[in-house]
């Protein structure tokens, strides 16, 4: 695979960051062991394990079976590339952001985390929302759900 160095003479491998396997040919999640890691956030599974455990905006599942053809060229890695399967509430590559509220963006009416209306601290997990906007109860008025969905009535504005 050319991701480590093979002692021929013992029939082993010393494999580079990121790849581990008896001829370094699996590419791992991102992190001190690359077979586990996920910042303890998630799990490590196959691009073929994270297709059938897809999830749609809504956290619906709707599996996708990638790599199910064993001679499709798009898809020749489902058992040799892996990524993190993130716990509920931790996101991004390696599991180590903390997710933020998602909210209907009052204009396009999508789901969006901060409801397109703030910026989500990954460290907390909580949005920051932009002047003018605050924490909504879902539909656009004044609620618990820390998603800045809805417009605050400021001094000065409409």
């Amino acid at each position: 695979s050319n991701m480590g160095v093979c002692h021929r003479t013992v029939g082993e491998c010393t494999c580079n960051s990121g790849f581990f396997g008896g001829a370094c040919e699996f590419m791992g999640c991102v992190g001190e062991d690359s077979e586990k890691s996920c910042s303890g956030h998630g799990e490590c599974l196959s691009m073929r394990e994270l297709g059938l455990r897809h999830k749609d905006a809504g956290g619906s599942s709707t599996p996708i079976s990638y790599g199910s053809d064993p001679n499709g060229a798009g898809t020749w890695d489902a058992d040799r590339i892996f990524g993190c399967n993130c716990d509920d509430g931790f996101e991004g590559y390696d599991c180590s952001l903390r997710t933020c509220t998602v909210g209907v963006d009052p204009e396009v009416l999508t789901l969006t985390a901060c409801s397109h209306r703030g910026v989500c601290d990954h460290d907390t997990g909580r949005c920051k929302c932009f002047r003018g906007w605050g924490s909504s109860d879902g539909s656009g008025s004044l609620g618990p759900n820390n998603d800045c969905g809805h417009r605050l009535k400021l001094r000065g504005y409409p």
